[in-house]
């Protein structure tokens, strides 16, 4: 394989960290998405309502020429004047306002643009009436102070006039200045007895409709937005600093060996009924890790398997029991030995129960025959290989050899197994005896293959005498749960056990996300649906004298 085509990130490597980490991503959502909602939800109603208001230029009172002093300057000084507690305590008046003048004047907001001759008065109250009422008043109070601005230039400019008026002396050279002057009372005059409107409240503010705040629905969609955002960034960034092997090609670098098979995830529980399984879902990733072993060494091959994996939880059971199945599958002879003499698990993995065995065998209390537990295999024929028809049970119609000592071996396609017997004080010790070794001999002259399902290696090292007896061994890696380091130690492990003879790694529980990537999951359709069968009951395996 290309080393750099298989480094090249694919689509699954961008969703597995939303895919690994979607019950975070989905919680971290949820929460803030209904926290949100809900604290809005409770919040008071917070209604606004708002009134334009016309200001004009009154111009000079007394030539009416425009001003020179800047209108949005008088405007804005004019607004900022309501602000102030005595216009805040004479609004409370007249609408009733049972707050205090700080809390009213916290509800109201008056603004003026540049290049505008209109204010806008806004107002925030606890009902659609006291919000239309406050814009109102307010409003109201900006109309009288502009106009009795405008009533106030007007005295000023007249009181002005007439004190120039009177200033100026009697006679031909200031007959005209003094015409002038009395023109510009009479105008005066007239100005203060009919006061200019210069400011006028163009609608009344209305009473609104609907609530401006809070909006629950609204706001909880920004925090389901900005949640999302932020759980999706800290799951890439948990993926980024995540030791976990997620990739078939990373466990294969890691562990420095060659890659025998991919497994990927069954959801499918294994067959507990006396009747082994060799389920769909594994059938041709176990077909390919049977393969690679033989392939391993062509001119001898493996007989003896050792099959362990560095931590606890990594499949390695698993691996053992579908080998075993793959193997026979193939018409050939196979044992299955418990050498995890502290955790064992095939009795549930083959479905049978928990009884004597290797342990018993090793302190003489029991003949290795009178513990092997045969389970006959169902063996396709010619006609079942080019049928559509799931293949028969073929152990029980085929008369069983007759061997020179008068027992009856074992028709080909069986596994037999042998249990771990009751827990010994001393794994360690008992694995590295001669009598096991005796055992596994005896093993060998009757099978062509001999599985040995082995402790953890970096747990205990029960496994070190096996890996020097064995063969060949298979280290299994899980996929989403071994990590670099573990692997890496494992590696470190492995290179002081010299006679050690690792075969290669299988990459267990591939995700569905990455299984088509490989060839899985995508039903090629060369044989029928139903599974292979390793038939039941168990039966006690007669052995050679």
């Amino acid at each position: 394989m290309d080393t750099q085509t298989a480094n090249q990130p694919r689509l699954s490597d961008y969703l597995r960290p939303l895919w690994s980490r979607k019950w975070l991503i989905l919680v971290a959502v949820v929460v803030a998405t209904a926290g949100v909602f809900a604290y809005y939800a409770q919040q008071a109603k917070v209604y606004t309502s708002g009134t334009p208001i016309y200001v004009k230029d009154p111009g000079d009172p007394v030539s009416g020429a425009p001003t020179p002093q800047s209108t949005d300057r008088n405007v804005s000084n004019l607004a900022s004047l309501l602000y102030s507690r005595d216009v805040a305590a004479s609004v409370a008046r007249r609408i009733g306002y049972d707050g205090t003048s700080e809390e009213l004047l916290e509800r109201v907001s008056i603004t003026s643009k540049v290049g505008e001759d209109f204010v806008e008065v806004t107002s925030r109250g606890r009902s659609p009436r006291e919000a239309a009422a406050i814009a109102n008043a307010y409003a109201r109070e900006f109309v009288t102070l502009v106009n009795d601005s405008q009533s106030t230039r007007v005295t000023r400019a007249l009181d002005l006039t007439r004190e120039q008026l009177e200033q100026l002396p009697r006679g031909p050279a200031t007959s005209a200045a003094r015409l002038t002057l009395g023109e510009q009372i009479r105008r005066l005059e007239l100005a203060e007895t009919v006061p200019q409107t210069t400011a006028r409240q163009i609608d009344p503010a209305v009473a609104p409709t609907a609530p401006t705040s809070p909006k629950p629905a609204r706001n909880a969609l920004f925090a389901f937005v900005l949640s999302l955002m932020a759980a999706v960034a800290v799951a890439f960034g948990l993926e980024r600093f995540d030791r976990r092997l997620r990739r078939p090609e990373e466990i294969e670098g890691v562990y420095g060996v060659p890659l025998l098979a991919v497994v990927p995830h069954s959801g499918k529980p294994v067959a507990t009924d006396g009747a082994a399984t060799l389920g769909a879902d594994f059938r041709e990733p176990f077909r390919v890790l049977r393969t690679n072993i033989e392939l391993q060494r062509i001119d001898a091959p493996a007989r003896t398997i050792v099959v362990s994996s560095a931590m606890p939880g990594e499949g390695k059971s698993t691996v053992v029991r579908n080998l075993a199945l793959a193997f026979s599958e193939t018409g050939k002879r196979v044992a299955v030995v418990e050498g995890d003499l502290r955790h064992p698990t095939l009795a549930a993995q083959f479905g049978v129960q928990v009884g004597r065995g290797l342990t018993d065998v090793l302190r003489r209390e029991a003949e290795l025959e009178d513990v092997l537990l045969g389970v006959g295999a169902a063996v396709p024929t010619f006609d079942d290989l080019v049928s559509r028809a799931p293949a028969r049970d073929r152990t029980t119609e085929r008369p069983a050899r007759a061997n020179g000592n008068g027992h009856h071996d074992e028709p080909r396609g069986s596994v037999s197994l042998l249990l771990a017997g009751q827990r010994p004080a001393n794994p360690p010790a008992v694995l590295a005896s001669e009598r096991v070794i005796e055992v596994l001999d005896a093993l060998r002259d009757t099978h062509d293959v001999v599985i040995i399902d082995s402790a953890p290696l970096l747990a205990v090292i029960d496994t070190v005498p096996l890996l020097r007896y064995a063969d060949g061994t298979v280290f299994v890696g899980r996929l989403g749960v071994t990590t670099r380091d573990t692997a890496k130690r494992l590696v470190e492990f492995l290179a002081r056990v010299p006679d050690a003879n690792v075969l290669g790694v299988v990459a267990n529980d591939l995700s569905r996300l990455d299984a088509t990537g490989y060839g899985y999951g995508y039903g090629y359709g060369d044989e029928p649906a139903e599974d292979i069968t390793v038939a039941a009951p168990p039966a006690k395996v007669k052995q050679p004298a």
